[in-house]
């Protein structure tokens, strides 16, 4: 069995969270600042964020190492904190180990799993989406390619990141032909589910083109945190998610 059918198999097609006034929905753009940044950095960034978010009506996504989560949460910036990682343990005598109860407490809106840079096994990931639903956590869960990204929808997250891992670190200036056709073919199946297309987004203009293609999401580390001013690369990302989004929408200025 393929580590696509294992997913498939794990747990049957559940409706994502939506509920209360912190859920994810498009468009939405996520940014991924990994380890690269200290708390007063992280700091700014999320005000700068929470801001642009605001300003052109889009939910970002700040996902926040596990130490800082409640400082970020605390800031009330209006970004939606996600963890970067979790483990499907239930509350225990564990060492070591981030639970859904846990990241709740910290302030946490949700968490991204199975990132190329933490993947989990079939079953692993299968469990943690689980524990992390029925925590009241949202998920945005990654995939590297169209037939696992099929298979993790079948999970019911909040979101699927289909997330090549050629592209990461890139600059992205390939032709994402996939992004229309595979939205059309999940949603015949999960019409609730978001569907987030990422890797090599290094510019604004990558951010609206693949918006444009039809995604409810997308997100970036290097291009908003390599111009070393966070408030305008911030700005400049979350405004071309919210036009590319716009350009996709059917009516008679499309």
């Amino acid at each position: 069995m393929s580590a696509s059918d294992d997913l498939a198999a794990g747990v049957g097609a559940v409706l994502p969270n939506q509920e209360g006034s912190g859920h994810l929905e498009a468009p939405f753009f996520e940014i991924g600042p990994k380890n690269l940044l200290r708390r007063s950095d992280l700091e700014r960034l999320a005000w700068a964020a929470g801001e642009a978010g605001q300003e052109h009506s889009v939910r970002v996504v700040l996902t926040v190492p596990t130490a800082l989560i409640s400082v970020i949460a605390g800031l009330d910036t209006g970004v939606l904190v996600f963890g970067q990682g979790m483990d499907p343990d239930a509350m225990g005598s564990s060492v070591g180990r981030v639970t859904a109860e846990g990241l709740q407490d910290a302030g946490a809106s949700g968490v991204m799993l199975n990132h190329d840079s933490h993947l989990m096994s079939p079953d692993e990931l299968a469990r943690t989406v689980e524990r992390a639903r029925g925590s009241g956590l949202q998920t945005i869960v990654c995939a590297g390619g169209e037939s696992e990204a099929v298979a993790v929808a079948n999970l019911g997250p909040t979101a699927v990141l289909l997330e090549p891992p050629e592209l990461i670190g890139t600059d992205g200036s390939v032709d994402r032909a996939w992004i229309r056709p595979f939205n059309l073919s999940v949603r015949r199946a999960h019409p609730r589910l978001l569907l987030m297309h990422a890797g090599g987004v290094s510019s604004p203009g990558i951010a609206r083109a693949i918006m444009r293609a039809g995604a409810d999401g997308t997100g970036s580390t290097s291009g908003v945190l390599g111009t070393g001013d966070y408030a305008v690369s911030a700005r400049a990302f979350v405004q071309a998610t919210r036009a590319g989004w716009q350009e996709a929408q059917p009516g008679p200025s499309n």
